[in-house]
């Protein structure tokens, strides 16, 4: 049986993984990474008493106990940003093409921080943003697969802008640049020799997100 010790270590753990590691979570409470990794490392050596539990509820905005208590999945309301060198830095997760089509609905509810990938958004973002890795060819030469997109569902979408578009008749997400022709409206892929780069917008779907900033991981893999 798990002792009060085991639960606010293994929460404490997933609240530090969830912003990025020990050195962003040692910055969220005050701390010096040295005195945190005593109490929350793989070779701890301390407890974290009640004065520091509520200390850590504090700095997350998380209520009074919830240390206490075993969560299966770690969903922190207030997103945390992390001041290094009087910049605000805001980690944001990696998700998946399913999760992003209903990510306004359920957002943090579904991702486990103690298992996501986070990353720092180099640019203003808003809260619910998120991060996909690029899949298929639509998008080539401007996106190639496995690149990171940082999407925000708050940003509205303007013509030129690469977005997210959730297809109402699959129920699939896509990954298109936003025309505006008149008073019409086009998703188009960018890939030169596409077979029908333009979808016509009647209704037939939803921009759920605009694309902010991209990145190319240079040694990343696509998993089989």
């Amino acid at each position: 049986m798990k002792t009060i010790h085991d639960i606010r270590r293994s929460n404490a753990r997933k609240l530090r993984d969830g912003v990025g590691g020990n050195s962003s979570f040692a910055t969220m409470i005050d701390r010096e990474p040295t005195q945190t990794s005593r109490f929350m490392g793989d070779g701890a050596t301390k407890n974290i008493g009640d004065s520091m539990a509520r200390h850590i509820e504090k700095c997350f905005d998380l209520p009074i106990g919830w240390l206490d208590q075993e969560h299966q999945t770690t969903n922190i309301t207030k997103k945390p940003d992390v001041s290094i060198t009087n910049k605000q830095i805001t980690l944001v997760p990696v998700i998946s093409w399913v999760q992003a089509g209903a990510w306004k609905e359920v957002g943090y509810s579904e991702v486990d921080l103690s298992t996501a990938e986070t990353y720092p958004c180099p640019v203003p973002c808003g809260e619910m943003t998120y991060i996909l890795r690029v899949i298929g060819d639509s998008m080539i030469d401007e996106y190639r697969p496995g690149d990171m997109i940082f999407v925000d569902p708050e940003v509205p979408a303007c013509h030129g802008d690469d977005v997210i578009a959730l297809m109402h008749d699959t129920g699939e997400t896509t990954f298109k640049r936003l025309i505006e022709d008149g008073t019409q409206r086009y998703l188009k892929a960018l890939h030169p020799n596409w077979p029908e780069p333009y979808i016509k917008i009647n209704g037939n779907c939803s921009i759920i997100g605009t694309v902010i900033f991209s990145g190319k991981p240079r040694r990343y893999k696509i998993k089989a």
